[in-house]
């Protein structure tokens, strides 16, 4: 049970046990939602335990909390450090959570005590959670998407949608959790003007001819995995476009994958219930799976400076 695992968390600059790392009911960023996160990977490299792309996944919570007005009090380095000594302190983990979060009981809306105290997990999925009995968390490898036509993707003018801050994807999880009801894994959000955007906790691509397209920065969250298949595919002389899409591009694809830390390079085998090209995950989907899988695994000496060993 999770509850039960004898891991650590780094909580303020100590570690403390896992089922101590703990805030009020009332504490301000359970109530409204104001919790900024990051979430990365730890895997046994080449030379090593090493969390991919670290230092980027820190960057990303600052310009989170720097979005969303923070006051975080660390510097990325401290942070990047403490994450490194999470792992450490946790042997076997292979998921990595940080979170920055304002703890103090609050009756209002705006904290009058805005401190932010930050939080990192390093956890196995399987055997930390999973493995306590979470219904529906288990992925299929091969993905049934569904195009969400009720609610929108996040709006610049609401939550940005380059803030991984937890009230952004509260409409998103009730969406995903009828599509589950219904049979599919995951929903694809469009944006207000009706173009493709991103799924909740994933990027998108197609593969149309070989290549792949994805939509635009400033429609979507900044990916970690999405800006490494991105270069990733000049390495692979795959052709990258990043542009507007339609549904219609989702349909009439070759091939569509989705991106993210959890889920690496994820194959749609099937969009609304209708097949994507023959059915099955395609030819360049799983390129560039393998290929990203070499890359954190440190195979490719071309992009060792993306693995932060601990």
């Amino acid at each position: 049970m999770a509850g039960e695992t004898a891991r650590v968390v780094w909580r303020d600059g100590e570690f403390v046990a896992w089922q101590d790392a703990t805030v009020h009911i009332l504490a301000q960023s359970l109530q409204r939602g104001s919790l900024a996160f990051d979430y990365m990977s730890a895997r046994a490299a080449k030379r090593g335990v090493a969390v991919f792309r670290l230092q980027d996944h820190i960057a990303r919570l600052f310009k989170t909390c720097e979005l969303m007005g923070l006051p975080i009090a660390y510097t990325p380095a401290e942070l990047v450090e403490a994450s490194a000594a999470t792992v450490r302190a946790n042997p076997g983990a292979t998921s990595v959570k940080i979170s920055a979060l304002i703890p103090s009981i609050e009756a209002e809306l705006v904290p009058r005590d805005p401190r932010v105290s930050v939080f990192i997990c390093a956890y196995d999925l399987d055997a930390d959670i999973l493995g306590g009995g979470v219904e529906g968390g288990l992925r299929h490898e091969r993905l049934a998407l569904k195009v969400e036509r009720d609610i929108t993707n996040r709006r610049p003018d609401i939550i940005p949608p380059q803030a991984k801050m937890a009230g952004n994807y509260t409409s998103a999880m009730f969406a995903k959790w009828r599509a589950r009801h219904e049979g599919f894994d995951e929903i694809v959000l469009l944006d207000s003007a009706g173009y493709v955007a991103e799924a909740p906790t994933s990027n998108i691509f197609v593969v149309t001819g070989g290549g792949l397209a994805t939509p635009p920065e400033h429609k979507v969250l900044h990916g970690i995995t999405r800006a490494t298949i991105v270069e990733l595919a000049t390495a692979l002389d795959i052709p990258c476009a990043v542009r507007d899409l339609r549904v219609e591009d989702l349909e009439s694809a070759d091939e569509v994958f989705l991106s993210a830390t959890s889920v690496g390079v994820w194959p749609v085998v099937s969009i609304d219930g209708q097949p994507v090209g023959n059915g099955e995950p395609g030819a360049v989907s799983l390129r560039v799976r393998d290929a990203l899988a070499a890359v954190a695994s440190g195979e490719d000496a071309r992009f060792e400076r993306w693995l932060h060993y601990v």
